[in-house]
């Protein structure tokens, strides 16, 4: 007998595959792109991305702690003036992200060098990313210049605040840390209140890294502002900042406080990589090859947090990290040689500009501009620092820089022209890295 016809049910009946999922060779496609997660939130990790998303078969993904984009180089002006602090944020995903690159938000776990998978922490549960190469960009630790790993906006804006108001009713206000940024702060404070005890606390000799000349100007102009120095070791300490009253040592010195303002840096964001000890130095530094490859995990590159030495941190030596890093990682996954690395600005030995307060405007406040490690372009805008108002910048430039941007003519390039200058500078240099500084904030959904 024949057998009995059946009829074919309906979810063995063909259909169109749904619009949503790719077409067989774009599955194909993205199964063959590699995988490059950057971690971190700052100008390294987004200039990485941009310097990547353009690469055929990449897929490039950011993993920032935080949802928002704050520039550490205002921030000691906005710890006394908080009213400036949405002018040094860009608060809307949206207009700050790099077009093309997936973004993933919370604060790094862990890494898994084996597995080759990062852990974040996302709204309470660990989230994992898998990569074939991995970039770490995540700077280094300063306590109120930077905001916490994982802060929401409004908690982050709700601190700066507490901290300017506990400034505000204190009378001894002790700023621990001898480089630039603890002189810009204590400087700031004191041209915002000056009826205030601004102690300026350092375990050495103030700037370091500068010229012993410039050492030396910077202590006098601590003296005539009415900023006290005290240098040595220091006991007793708070790990942190601390806005409620106590005292710690110096030397054999007590100096107490009603505000402690640490400001010193607590090495690079790499704890998420302790699991991992072979990989870090003893300051927490990435062990990197003259290539900035981990030499104990080859899938691992590192700006800015490798132990690779640099005379300075800053912008001038970064920019050529993020350009050989990016480049490094794109021959890595196609198997070619690297490159080896050179320091930007080779003849920039330490930060050109030291600052002592920012008043917006220069009043009260001191700056000054050491024209010899600059290279020969801005060399030649500062008329080596020989120059000065009314010659040097000429008015055309006005608009742009300060007409006593350099001081005046015959002069030395310090003073308040210069800080008039440099400190709306500190904000203005944001939009060179990130749209959207000083919007208001919108509904995000993501």
């Amino acid at each position: 007998s024949s057998p009995i016809p059946r009829s074919t049910p309906p979810f063995f009946t063909a259909a169109p595959l749904p619009a949503c999922l790719p077409a067989p060779e774009e599955a194909v496609a993205m199964a063959t792109m590699k995988k490059v997660v950057i971690i971190g939130g700052g100008p390294s990790a987004k200039h990485c991305a941009e310097n990547l998303v353009g690469a055929k078969n990449l897929q490039v993904t950011i993993v920032s702690a935080n949802k928002f984009v704050e520039w550490p180089l205002a921030m000691p002006a906005c710890l006394v003036k908080p009213e400036l602090h949405d002018k040094a944020i860009s608060p809307n995903f949206d207009t700050y992200k790099v077009k093309g690159v997936e973004y993933k938000f919370g604060p790094v776990t862990s890494v898994d060098v084996s597995a080759q998978t990062v852990t974040y922490s996302a709204d309470g549960k660990e989230e994992v990313v898998p990569y074939d190469a991995l970039i770490v960009a995540t700077g280094f630790g300063m306590p109120l210049i930077y905001p916490a790993l994982g802060t929401s906006l409004a908690d982050r804006k709700a601190q700066v605040l507490k901290v300017d108001a506990a400034i505000k009713a204190g009378s001894n206000v002790v700023v621990c840390g001898g480089g630039p940024v603890g002189l810009e702060l204590a400087g700031s404070i004191r041209v915002q209140y000056p009826d205030k005890k601004v102690v300026l606390v350092s375990r050495s000799k103030i700037l370091a890294g500068n010229p012993e000349k410039t050492q030396n100007t910077v202590m006098g102009v601590l003296k005539s502002m009415n900023i006290d120095l005290a240098t040595g070791d220091i006991s007793g300490a708070p790990e942190d900042f601390s806005l409620e009253a106590g005292s710690l040592t110096v030397g054999n010195e007590k100096v107490s406080y009603d505000v402690f303002l640490p400001m010193y840096s607590r090495g690079p964001n790499t704890a998420f990589l302790k699991s991992c000890p072979e990989l870090l130095d003893a300051k927490g530094a990435i062990k990197v090859n003259e290539s900035l490859q981990s030499t104990g995990r080859g899938q691992i590159f590192a700006v800015g947090v490798g132990d690779n030495k640099l005379s300075f941190i800053g912008f001038a030596k970064l920019a050529d990290q993020w350009k050989d890093v990016t480049n490094n990682v794109k021959a890595y996954l196609e198997g070619k040689e690297l490159k080896k690395h050179t320091e930007g600005m080779p003849g920039m030995t330490h930060p050109p500009v030291v600052v002592v307060g920012n008043s917006m405007n220069g009043k009260g406040a001191w700056a000054g501009i050491d024209c010899s490690v600059l290279p020969a372009p801005l060399k030649c805008c500062c008329c080596c620092g020989m120059g000065g108002f009314p010659f040097c910048p000429p008015p055309c430039c006005w608009p742009c820089c300060h007409p006593c941007c350099i001081g005046y003519c015959g002069g030395k390039p310090e003073g308040a022209g210069p800080a008039a200058f440099i400190g709306p500078m500190a904000f203005k240099t944001a939009g060179l890295h990130f749209k959207g500084i000083g919007e208001a904030p919108k509904q995000q959904t993501m």
